[in-house]
């Protein structure tokens, strides 16, 4: 019979506060938002170069599963940029085209059009002003547009 060894790590933070002349959390915090400032530019421009990659890959004329691959590449790039961004409506545009994406069968003419909606949005809401009444709208005619590719999904596999 095998045995379960259990170990319990302790984060990183909690070491550095156990030691002698350790850091207190406010102390920690000040130096990750510090951190993060200086990354909080490049990762801005990252996020601009993978908007405008996505515009150049719906405007050329590559293969089906290559352009969606390609596109779910950017979108998840712009995912992983998203921590600099001070709100999060460009995370969650993104992850909406990461979706749409996903449960895409094929490049569609109705897929295309979803995807350069979710481009649009997502180039308008980066290094946008935080309007939260404007990011709500946005956001909520993206997941509409998800739910309708959804449902045409749906649709196609009943009559299958």
């Amino acid at each position: 019979m095998s045995e379960v060894k259990k170990s319990r790590m302790r984060p990183r933070l909690g070491q550095l506060m156990a030691q002698k002349g350790g850091i207190y959390v406010g102390e920690a915090l000040k130096r990750a938002d510090a951190t993060l400032e200086t990354l909080r530019e490049p990762s801005l421009v990252g996020i601009g170069h993978h908007i405008a990659a996505l515009g150049a890959m719906l405007a050329s004329s590559a293969d089906g599963p290559a352009r969606i691959e390609g596109l779910y590449a950017r979108a998840a790039d712009i995912v992983s940029l998203c921590g600099a961004e001070r709100n999060e409506a460009v995370e969650i545009a993104a992850r909406s085209l990461c979706d749409l994406l996903d449960e895409a069968g094929a490049l569609t003419p109705t897929v295309q059009a979803g995807v350069k909606v979710h481009v649009a949005s997502i180039k308008l809401l980066h290094r946008a002003d935080a309007n939260s009444a404007m990011q709500d709208i946005i956001l909520q005619g993206l997941a509409s547009v998800l739910e309708k590719q959804r449902g045409e999904t749906a649709e196609k596999n009943s009559m299958a």
